[in-house]
């Protein structure tokens, strides 16, 4: 296999695609996440330089940025480090253990699936389980593995509640499925923004463009909160893209 710094798993091809690292968010835009960035760029370091570290699960309210950190940091240590960033859709997880008994990899792996998530009767638990847990295919190359979710246990809370209800042991089902996201030693919370959160982001980005912030701006920018019922970095984002659009303002 030719040595590259993002594969992405084709499933209907069986094969590795090669695909170039764009439209990378800068981490500098994704404001009042420096914690989130710095527990993420100190686990992947770990991992690269041969240190102890842990699988991670980023989990929380749909776009805050959880994907933006994942692609931004590996993006910029592809240009110091050596190694593998490989991307597998969320539906095709029993896809790895394939992955890893047919394919060679000269470098570490960071494995990168985003928006995870498992309903009812859905079996791929067991076997992503299986899989994190190790076993003699993937023990062949040293992986690191970054999910994000909605999700704090990768399923919904009425699922947990009807394993409850139906399991012979009231717990037995509900703890087999915990013992999922139990296997990631690091778990990276997000939560909602404040309307005070929401208004820094866009003037973080008006700053970084070197456009003056002012009362139209905020006063949009609450508008659009109110038209789009969400407070999210991605909401953020897209209000700054659609009043530059406005204002004829190329970014």
């Amino acid at each position: 296999m030719k040595n590259t710094n993002l594969l992405c798993w084709n499933s209907s091809k069986k094969s590795l695609d090669e695909i170039p690292f764009k439209n990378i968010l800068d981490l500098s835009l994704l404001y009042g996440l420096d914690e989130q960035i710095s527990k993420i760029k100190k686990n992947t370091q770990n991992f690269l330089e041969g240190y102890s570290y842990n699988h991670a699960l980023l989990w929380g309210v749909r776009g805050s940025g959880k994907s933006s950190i994942i692609r931004g940091i590996l993006s910029e240590f592809s240009k110091k480090n050596e190694f593998t960033t490989l991307e597998v859709n969320s539906e095709d997880i029993s896809d790895l253990n394939k992955i890893f008994l047919n394919f060679n990899f000269k470098n570490k792996i960071v494995i990168f699936i985003d928006d995870l998530s498992f309903e009812q009767n859905d079996r791929r638990y067991i076997q992503f389980k299986s899989f994190l847990e190790g076993s003699f295919y993937n023990s062949k190359f040293p992986f690191l593995i970054y999910v994000t979710t909605n999700r704090r246990h990768l399923m919904k809370r009425d699922m947990l509640d009807n394993e409850r209800s139906s399991a012979i042991s009231q717990d037995e089902g509900v703890e087999e499925k915990l013992s999922l996201s139990d296997r990631f030693g690091l778990w990276v919370s997000f939560h909602n923004l404040s309307k005070d959160d929401f208004i820094n982001i866009i003037k973080n980005y008006c700053k970084y463009y070197e456009i003056t912030f002012n009362d139209e701006i905020k006063d949009k920018a609450l508008k659009w909160i109110f038209s789009r019922g969400n407070r999210t970095g991605r909401s953020a984002y897209q209000f700054f893209k659609e009043y530059c659009s406005t204002k004829k303002i190329k970014l």
